[in-house]
């Protein structure tokens, strides 16, 4: 039986849980930018803009999953993740590319011929954070927290955060299996209840994402 407690808590979570979780979360979002340009759209760019132009990094699972992309323009941002090593700097880099990823995505499904043009509302009421990386460029849309090279890492603000991306993604596949457009209906299915499987909890109690379908 799967283990349905949250793996990451404000109380607990370890190096190997928050590396597994930040893959499934980039893999979720090259799956969507993926599904986006099979599906009958007008903008077919969405992989390359998202994906391809923004991830900078090479992030393993501790299954032996592992996403690879490097952007030859920006060399000294690539980062490294793996179950045994992470640096402070490579989760900042890894958190910013998140935040630019789901703000270009978000930006670029309004622009495109979906049926509604709010996506980006998604970005801006969940992504309340500020994380700035090693070149000093800061994202994010409040001053809830600030992550930043030499600063202190909140263990109850990274878990809300990740929290709060987890909800997102849930609320951009849901969206994007309600619009006419795109027209495939598995959106969610594929990329958040099937992708997701780790439960993340927040300072408040609240839970998101899916239970995991190993043993553990």
């Amino acid at each position: 039986m799967a283990n349905i407690e949250p793996q990451i808590k404000p109380s607990g979570m370890n190096h190997r849980q928050l590396v597994d979780l930040l893959y499934m979360i980039i893999y979720s979002i090259k799956g969507i930018c993926a599904k986006l340009d099979d599906d009958d759209n007008t903008d077919e760019t969405y992989e390359a803009d998202v994906y391809t132009a923004i991830f900078n990094g090479n992030i393993e699972d501790s299954r032996g999953n592992s996403l690879i992309n490097h952007v030859s323009a920006k060399d000294d941002r690539f980062f490294i993740l793996t179950p045994t090593g992470m640096s402070e700097g490579a989760l900042l880099e890894c958190l910013y590319q998140i935040f630019d990823m789901m703000h270009t995505l978000t930006t670029q499904c309004d622009s495109d011929d979906l049926t509604t043009s709010t996506y980006h509302h998604i970005y801006d009421d969940y992504y309340l954070w500020i994380v700035e990386n090693c070149k000093g460029s800061q994202l994010g849309n409040g001053t809830v927290y600030y992550f930043r090279p030499g600063g202190t890492f909140n263990q109850d603000q990274l878990v809300n955060l990740l929290y709060a991306i987890v909800y997102s993604l849930s609320l951009l596949t849901a969206k994007l299996d309600t619009d006419d457009k795109p027209d495939d209906l598995d959106y969610a299915d594929l990329w958040y209840t099937a992708t997701i499987l780790m439960r993340i909890e927040n300072s408040k109690g609240s839970v998101v994402g899916n239970s995991p379908t190993w043993a553990h």
